[in-house]
């Protein structure tokens, strides 16, 4: 027998979907859905791409370090170059905010102290050296960084790719006092001496050049996106200067803007408040990298990658005197 029917006007307001209603529909009262409690993006991207840091052991690195295309000159100046028309454009552009939209999801997703909370395992090392350098054909390179110098703090910003090229550099990243020192673990007279004495020789050998550079010198790059801080420090360059040779004001980079989130993941930078060697060859490709304090024996790896790169410089330099006197003998002879 089929269940009685019911006229609409003896019903709830929410069940007037049609005309009439089974009652055995209504013996019931209907549940009410609760919504499960709503997980943040946020929290989600930080669940699945944050570990706990207490689990993470450095391990050796694997993998060479850098971008994929040769820096150029003028390159991550922090400074849009785009024209009024195409920033209208881009301003209305769906998939460009949908671009801009998971940047600034990601950025929501990593808590403020975070980096300083992971420098209390290891004291934020990220990985270990690697026991030797980095193939010249599988390395990448080191990004062009923009910023004001020791030798000219109120001069327009100077460009990294201009000091390292036809260099071999030894260059510290960092940002704060704390992560300096750590860079200095690894090539302070003081920690690393034989680095220090293959520098002065190197430089002792090539006093007499046109130039009167070393082929092989020390870079450091100081990243400070806080303008405050960068104030600070600006405040306080007579006495960087101070501690440093005149002829190294110029290897002294400020930098404020242009280094993003992709730059620093693909560099090896996972964590802001740590310090980071990169060992760059001449042309502009990281063959050997170091973070956070020294251990172990990755300031004897530093030294021999320091050691393998002059030799390759040497032998590329006398090939390249021989190759023209062969085309002189062979066209005298011709």
């Amino acid at each position: 027998m089929s269940p009685s029917l019911h006229p609409l006007h003896i019903l709830p307001r929410s069940f007037q979907v049609n005309q009439y209603i089974c009652s055995s529909c209504i013996q019931s009262p209907p549940r009410l859905w609760k919504p499960r409690r709503a997980v943040s993006t946020a929290a989600q991207i930080l669940k699945d791409e944050d570990p706990k840091p207490q689990d993470f052991t450095p391990k050796p690195l694997a993998r060479p370090l850098g971008v994929l295309y040769p820096p150029q000159a003028g390159e991550n100046s922090g400074v849009d170059p785009r024209p009024w028309r195409q920033r209208r454009d881009d301003l209305f552009d769906y998939n460009k905010h949908l671009v801009r939209r998971k940047e600034l999801t990601k950025q929501a997703a990593k808590p403020y102290f975070r980096d300083w909370s992971r420098t209390q395992y290891h004291n934020g090392k990220s990985f270990l050296s690697p026991a030797r350098i980095f193939r010249a054909d599988k390395s990448l390179y080191f990004p062009n960084m923009v910023g004001s110098t020791l030798a000219s703090p109120s001069a327009p910003s100077s460009d990294t790719t201009s000091v390292l090229q036809d260099r071999i550099s030894i260059v510290s990243v960092y940002s704060g006092r704390w992560a300096e020192l750590q860079t200095q673990s690894f090539i302070n007279t003081d920690k690393n001496p034989v680095l220090a004495a293959l520098l002065l020789r190197q430089r002792q050998e090539e006093e007499g050049t046109p130039d009167g550079s070393s082929m092989l010198q020390k870079v450091e790059i100081n990243v400070e996106p806080d303008w405050t801080k960068a104030l600070i420090v600006r405040m306080f360059m007579g006495g960087i200067r101070k501690q440093r040779q005149e002829e190294d004001w110029r290897r002294y980079f400020l930098v404020r803007k242009g280094v993003t989130e992709e730059m620093r993941e693909a560099m090896g930078m996972a964590n802001s408040k740590v310090g980071y060697v990169y060992l760059v060859d001449w042309l502009c490709r990281i063959r050997w990298a170091g973070s956070a304090d020294a251990e172990g024996s990755e300031k004897e790896g530093l030294v021999a990658g320091v050691q393998r790169l002059l030799e390759g410089w040497r032998r590329e330099r006398e090939e390249g005197a021989k190759a023209p006197a062969e085309k002189s003998v062979a066209k005298a002879g011709g």
